[in-house]
């Protein structure tokens, strides 16, 4: 049903969703879709989708309940884009926020995601092949807007990297919800998180954000899903992450003062926060506050602080205590299904490969964030070095 955009009416909630299954997961956008039709959009609460498929051009719509209205007047409606490029996510979010005001407005990416490196892999793209939006380009695509809720339907997008991007380059976003480890092809339960937004279109950000956690947890755990045990998901206050960038290299520059005396504890620290998901070379991700933690916890062994001056283990007690209590201010709200709470998966992952010869392959991406600028690599050359 071919429909002109545009509604007078200011909604309570408007949530858009950058489905870009023009790749491999063809069959799970299809299930996905149809899940958000069984509930579809309401006069308070709008489901629009720009939906780029493997076997056709991208088509924008508004979700209706058991149908699709076809947005004609969004420009790109019927075009072959590139998924991986700011200019469309930038285009989709402006049409969006012009013809569907919200009081609130929530942004669900949903694709394949690969931690810093980016998300929204569109590998049919004429005359050009492949390309991934990287999280530099999200913040040129978002610059400017308002966004309460920035969801990803996709794989280890909750890191410190990722976080600190947005937050640094001073995009306006209020609330994240990712997942620090592996999303399963099946994804969120739309039909049960949109049946209780519809009902309830007046939650607030920080709500939905929890809701989007538990209905997907819960879907893991009680839904007859026999899945990795690594799901896990987690809502991160994205202006708080300066906090946590400070007090983490506070933390480091202090271990450095005494790498050599150090090195057996953060190597246990980095074995305790590796966490149980080693599928496309994730094992070099770990959990941040497990592995501050573990540091915590080791420098108040006297056997095995023995070696280092009384004054540097004090100043690492300290300041490992500073940044628990940062992160958890930070990281909101964090659920994992029964397998993987005892884990040790706590809500945001960072990037400690095994070894330097393993950074190497991602030094210049990875350099290219602004978490890196703040001093981690030094923190990790350090250690090596001390091994």
């Amino acid at each position: 049903m071919p429909v002109h955009g545009r509604s007078t009416r200011v909604a309570e909630w408007t949530l858009a969703v950058y489905l870009d299954s023009d790749n491999d997961l063809e069959l799970w956008a299809q299930k996905d879709v149809k899940e958000m039709m069984a509930v579809g959009s309401t006069g308070a609460v709008n489901f629009i989708v720009f939906w780029d498929t493997f076997t056709g051009p991208a088509h924008a719509y508004r979700v209706l309940r058991n149908g699709l209205q076809e947005l004609t007047d969004f420009r790109l409606n019927g075009v072959e884009v590139n998924m991986g490029a700011p200019a469309t996510m930038r285009d989709f979010v402006t049409y969006v926020f012009k013809s569907y005001p919200a009081r609130r407005f929530a942004l669900l990416g949903w694709d394949h995601g690969d931690d810093f490196k980016g998300s929204m892999y569109d590998r049919h793209i004429p005359y050009e092949g492949f390309d991934l939006l990287t999280h530099q380009e999200v913040v040129t695509a978002l610059n400017g807007f308002h966004i309460d809720v920035l969801i990803y339907g996709a794989c280890v997008l909750s890191t410190v990297e990722v976080t600190y991007e947005y937050f640094a380059s001073g995009l306006k976003i209020d609330y994240y919800v990712a997942n620090e480890g592996y999303d399963p092809m099946d994804g969120f339960p739309y039909d049960t998180i949109l049946t209780k937004l519809v009902a309830t279109p007046t939650m607030s950000s920080l709500a939905l954000s929890k809701m989007f956690v538990d209905d997907y947890i819960d879907y893991y755990n009680y839904g007859g899903k026999a899945y990795s045990q690594s799901v896990t998901l987690s809502v991160v206050q994205i202006s708080r992450l300066g906090q946590v960038v400070t007090d983490l290299k506070a933390l480091t520059q202090a271990i450095m003062t005494d790498m050599a005396g150090y090195a057996q504890i953060v190597s246990d620290a980095r074995g305790h926060a590796n966490l149980p998901w080693s599928e496309n070379g994730w094992e070099r991700l770990i959990d941040l506050s497990t592995f501050v933690k573990t540091v915590h916890d080791e420098s108040l062994n006297p056997k095995l602080v023995s070696a280092v001056d009384p004054t540097v283990v004090a100043l690492v007690v300290a300041r490992s205590e500073a940044l628990l209590s940062s992160l958890s201010d930070a990281i909101v709200y964090n659920r994992n299904v029964d397998a993987m709470n005892t884990k040790g998966c706590l809500g945001m992952a960072v990037f400690f490969p095994t070894s330097q010869a393993t950074y190497q392959n991602d030094k210049q991406l990875y350099e290219q964030m602004k978490f890196a600028q703040q001093g981690w690599p030094d923190f990790l050359n350090a250690y090596w070095a001390a091994r």
